[in-house]
């Protein structure tokens, strides 16, 4: 590996030219390519003004597009004496010395803008990537703890979160492609990850569900049912029906002004509550009927989420500490000690106004003395901090902000604000209406049958023009592409209604990235050069160093600050911009080399062809990566 350490990097640079890598504690050269140019241009701009190394660095940052240059030194960042900042980028830019990484500089307004010399950086990237494969863009040491024993940080990110027998929302969909991502990155940037379910199975709704399954000697039929989750799916939807009347009047009664206690101590409410009641009392026969109950669910996820490549470590829910209760007793304990929570109208709450924070009062235990959502979620963190030693906890969840933050505060309030620092939530808005592109799909694997069938229809038209073969693999590959890009290009404050009919495989879609990735396959494949490692920096590069060759190469060489952002901001749209854009590089490369009929001599035919496939290799490499972030598999034919 020629580039992978520190020494064997100063040898490589030293072939090309350079002179020795310059220290920047702000510099990662080993995991950026940028970093490096970064550190060369600060060491040569450094010479010319009064400022310490490090200020100098860091008033140097990529220009927004590849058009506006490659480094951009924003002279106000400098707070240079002696004259305005245009006027100052005037006088330097005269003064600069050349350099062989950099072409000649030029001025934009209080910018002084550089483009990579495109006669080096064939040299300089191609061999950076290659020797990376699938870890260029990745920076281990970001997973590394501060103290001595640098043991990989654990982060545990908790996602999807279907309640049992219910319908998989468009709420549920995006928590579990934008927490895919979450984990995703946490692992590509080293850390220790624990993918959690934190599944909906205990409650009243579990209650309900109980009841029906008694009610309706479903013991007895469901031997017949090939798919018992879709059973206890219908079956729930059938009581929450029985219940509605139920439901109406408590509330009409609520709205007159009249006591609803007593509608809910008889009918369903109350063989509901009674069922549940026998759950939370530990009673065998209650424990039995939930444990079938949430097995049919665990079995149907695990197979469904399968089909989005997802696996989780762990199917938790608040049953966990409901059925052991230390965790739930102990917090009660302290809460009830330290005068955090009292008592208001039969049920236990925690008002937040006494406490300096504008939020709802939480309830923590109901009249009837049951556990509410708030204790057991507060109950849960400790229970996990036991057992996972997490440094960091992350809640993909749509929504209940200021769920998470009455959790939080609980935490800080039992004089736990060291734990409660660990503790995040990643929220995203509702869809305001049903998603379109959800049709009448109720359950997860409906969603994925609906895009696979469509995607099967659409590729089926025209398979040739689509350079991937396949055929159902394909269907299934760009069915969860699609869903995947579509759920994550939306902002995380916006919801999302896309209908399925505007996924074509044109344009910014899951389909075209694979379709782009597949097509660089088959240029390689066409290509038919077969190179080993220690060639790559011997090669000729002079065919790239004209566009769009050196545009795609100065493209790529930004991945890696790319990731480093999406991971700062846990946005996954800032890699989805940037792979569209290596698309679009790579389209038109590719495009230039079909129209490529020019002839030439033995060596220098070869050595074209042999420059483009590391650059192509190269591109695919980079695009995988950043796919393989987002939760998409590339397609190998």
């Amino acid at each position: 590996m020629a580039t992978t350490s520190l020494p064997s990097l100063q040898a490589f640079v030293a072939e090309l030219g350079l002179g020795p890598v310059p220290f920047f504690a702000s510099a990662d050269v080993l995991t950026d390519p940028m970093d490096l140019c970064h550190s060369y241009l600060a060491e040569h701009f450094q010479r010319l003004v009064e400022a310490d190394p490090e200020s100098v660095y860091k008033a140097i940052q990529p220009p927004s597009t590849i058009q506006d240059g490659d480094l951009d030194i924003v002279l106000p960042r400098l707070k240079l004496p002696g004259g305005r900042p245009k006027e100052l980028a005037g006088e330097l830019l005269i003064q600069i010395q050349p350099h062989p990484l950099f072409g000649v500089p030029f001025q934009d307004g209080i910018h002084i803008r550089f483009f990579l010399s495109p006669k080096i950086i064939p040299r300089l990237f191609l061999p950076y990537i290659s020797d990376r494969k699938p870890t260029y863009g990745v920076e281990k040491s970001q997973s590394l703890r501060d103290h001595p024993e640098s043991r990989r940080k654990k982060v545990v990110v908790e996602f999807s979160s279907p309640n049992i027998a219910q319908d998989f929302t468009a709420g549920h969909l995006r928590s579990t492609i934008l927490g895919a991502f979450v984990a995703n990155m946490y692992e590509a940037m080293g850390w220790d990850v624990v993918r959690i379910n934190f599944l909906g199975d205990w409650g009243k709704h579990l209650g309900l569900l109980g009841l029906g399954w008694q009610k309706y000697n479903s013991a007895q039929k469901v031997d017949d049912q090939t798919n018992l989750f879709r059973y206890i799916h219908d079956l729930y939807n059938k009581m929450e029906e029985e219940l509605r009347p139920e439901l109406e009047a408590r509330k009409n009664a609520r709205d007159t002004g009249q006591d609803a206690t007593s509608l809910e101590l008889e009918g369903l409410f109350a063989e509901r509550d009674a069922t549940f009641k026998g759950m939370e009392d530990g009673e065998p026969g209650a424990i039995a009927l939930w444990k079938k109950l949430r097995d049919i669910t665990v079995e149907y996820y695990v197979e469904t989420y399968g089909r989005l490549n997802l696996k989780f470590d762990e199917y938790s829910g608040e049953s966990e500490v409901s059925l052991n209760p230390e965790a739930v007793v102990e917090v009660a304990a302290i809460l009830e000690s330290k005068g955090i929570y009292e008592e208001q109208d039969g049920a236990w709450v925690i008002d937040y106004d006494k406490y300096g924070t504008k939020m709802d009062k939480g309830t923590v235990r109901g009249r009837n003395g049951s556990t509410t959502y708030l204790l057991r979620d507060i109950a849960t963190v400790f229970d996990r901090l036991k057992r996972h030693s997490f440094d960091k906890m992350i809640y993909v969840v749509c929504e209940q902000d200021v769920h998470f933050r009455q959790v939080f505060r609980a935490v800080e309030l039992m004089g736990h604000p060291d734990i409660a620092n660990k503790l995040e939530h990643i929220t995203f808005a509702k869809a305001s209406r049903r998603s379109s592109h959800l049709g009448d799909a109720q359950l997860l694997g409906d969603i994925l049958d609906q895009r696979e069938d469509f995607m099967r229809e659409v590729v089926g038209t025209g398979p040739d023009e689509y350079h991937i073969e396949g055929g159902d693999a394909v269907a299934k590959a760009m069915g969860v592409s699609s869903l995947v890009v579509q759920e994550l290009r939306s902002k995380k404050g916006h919801g999302n209604n896309t209908d399925l009919s505007l996924l074509a495989l044109e344009g910014e879609t899951g389909p075209d990235l694979l379709r782009c990735h597949a097509r660089l396959c088959s240029a390689l494949a066409g290509i038919g050069v077969n190179l080993r490692l220690e060639e790559i920096p011997h090669i000729d590069y002079s065919s790239l160093w004209a566009p769009p060759w050196c545009d795609l190469l100065r493209l790529m060489a930004r991945y890696p600050g790319i990731i480093k952002s999406a991971f700062h901001t846990m946005d996954p749209a800032t890699i989805l911009t940037y792979l569209f854009q290596m698309v679009e590089e790579i389209t038109t490369c590719l495009d230039e080399a079909e129209e490529d009929e020019s002839g030439g001599e033995g060596s220098s035919v070869g050595s074209k062809y042999a420059a483009r496939s590391v650059l192509y290799d190269s591109a695919r490499q980079t695009l995988e990566n950043g796919m393989k972030l987002l939760g998409i598999t590339p397609i190998i034919n």
